[in-house]
């Protein structure tokens, strides 16, 4: 099936069984190794059934994360959850298949927390760039999440006025920043003078303003404190970094839609907006799969973020459907095609799981980014957009579009 000769519609609509079925595949992987099986190919399909019969899929290890470069993988156990009741259509993530590497979410302060504020500042890391001091790491009190979270910077190379560009993390949204490890993107950035701000332990969350308190993931307000409770302190009082007015927002993998959601629901903050290997709608049956997993893998419950799924949430978040909001802005976009190169399978050190889940993610990322494509050629809309015919959903194929990225969103903040 040639997926880009199909409508759209129709091409996203064949991708959710393909999707589930890579996730599933996944979980088979421990089974497959204990008999003595390194051939993907030797997983039996027909014994998964179609997508309305599965009722767990396998573990979900975040292969934009920091662990997953580091070839460690989650757990394949899945305990299910009843977490959507009544859709029908797709099934339970399961809350234990979740990356066991990544740090538990930060949970709420005992007390509220009555004034957003930073409240410490560490300069430098040993296991960023040697632990250089232009990296620097604030604790942030959040009054709308009642959290205090990391919020990490690499600032400009002078205490010259620069420009501010947010990157948003992927589904562990890792301390320190994938970006940073294993992204190195303060050697991509090394000749921009550009200050970068890497909001930390967003996990699971899309980046979004949830309609309620998680259990696990706790109280999540992010378009919030990255559009109002975060410039401030970043631009102006007692920690002010030097700004010319000018800020950018990207993101990758779960950051890069909320890059992009949150630059549609803020057109006035960002004059460029960069998006690597994201889904812009949750919407269809494809869109609202990749959210689900980006929230319940993590041990959240989708419902807690935008309600049922005919809720106007839905709606009001739709990257596709606001496209127009990113008119006259510096765009990039980018994917793969979730097609191994000739060494994928040694580099993945032969693991089945991160070589199924890092192909379906990737395969379903790519028909998102074709979808947003469309509908900006469709709007008139100028960006650049990378398609790129191998790579799958991991830091070795993100790491291409870096330097892309920058090419494209600087001439947009200088």
């Amino acid at each position: 099936m040639n997926l880009r000769s199909l409508p759209a519609s129709a091409a996203r609509r064949a991708l959710v069984p393909a999707v589930a079925l890579a996730l599933v595949c996944g979980a088979a992987a421990p089974a497959a190794a204990q008999a003595g099986s390194g051939d993907p190919a030797s997983l039996d399909p027909g014994s998964i059934g179609n997508i309305g019969s599965v009722n767990n899929l396998g573990g979900s290890v975040d292969p934009s994360s920091a662990a997953a470069g580091a070839a460690t993988v989650g757990s394949t156990g899945s305990t299910g959850t009843d977490s959507l009741v009544g859709l029908g259509t797709l099934p339970p993530m399961g809350t234990g298949s979740q990356n066991t590497t990544a740090t538990p979410p930060i949970g709420m302060e005992p007390e509220p927390v009555e004034v957003t504020e930073v409240r410490d500042v560490e300069v430098g890391d040993p296991m960023v760039a040697g632990g250089d001091p232009r990296f620097e790491r604030w604790w942030v009190a959040s009054k709308s999440m009642n959290r205090v979270l990391p919020v990490e910077i690499w600032r400009a190379s002078s205490d010259a006025p620069a420009p501010m560009l947010y990157l948003l993390d992927g589904v562990d949204s890792p301390s320190p920043s994938g970006w940073l490890l294993p992204g190195r993107i303060q050697e991509v950035f090394a000749g921009e003078h550009v200050t970068l701000v890497m909001p930390a332990r967003a996990d699971g969350s899309l980046h979004a303003d949830w309609q309620h308190d998680d259990p696990v993931l706790s109280r999540n307000k992010w378009q919030t404190f990255l559009t109002q409770e975060l410039p401030p302190l970043l631009e102006s009082g007692e920690h002010a970094i030097p700004f010319t007015g000018k800020r950018g927002i990207a993101g990758l993998s779960m950051g890069a839609a909320s890059a992009v959601t949150t630059a549609e629901r803020s057109p006035e903050m960002y004059q460029a907006v960069g998006a690597i290997a994201g889904c812009y709608t949750a919407r269809d049956d494809l869109g609202f799969l990749l959210a689900k997993i980006v929230a319940e893998t993590r041990g959240g419950n989708i419902a807690n973020m935008w309600g049922q799924r005919n809720d106007p949430a839905y709606l009001e978040n739709d990257g596709l459907l606001h496209a127009e909001k990113l008119r006259d802005k510096a765009l990039y976009f980018a994917t793969a095609t979730g097609m191994p190169d000739a060494t994928e399978w040694q580099r993945n050190d032969h693991d089945l799981l991160r070589f199924s889940q890092g192909a379906g993610l990737e395969i379903a990322t790519h028909a998102c980014t074709v979808d947003m494509d469309e509908r900006l050629k469709e709007l008139g809309i100028g960006a650049r957009v990378d398609y790129l015919p191998t790579g799958m959903h991991n830091w070795d194929n993100f790491s291409r579009f870096l330097a892309p990225m920058r090419d494209t969103v600087m001439p947009a903040l200088r």
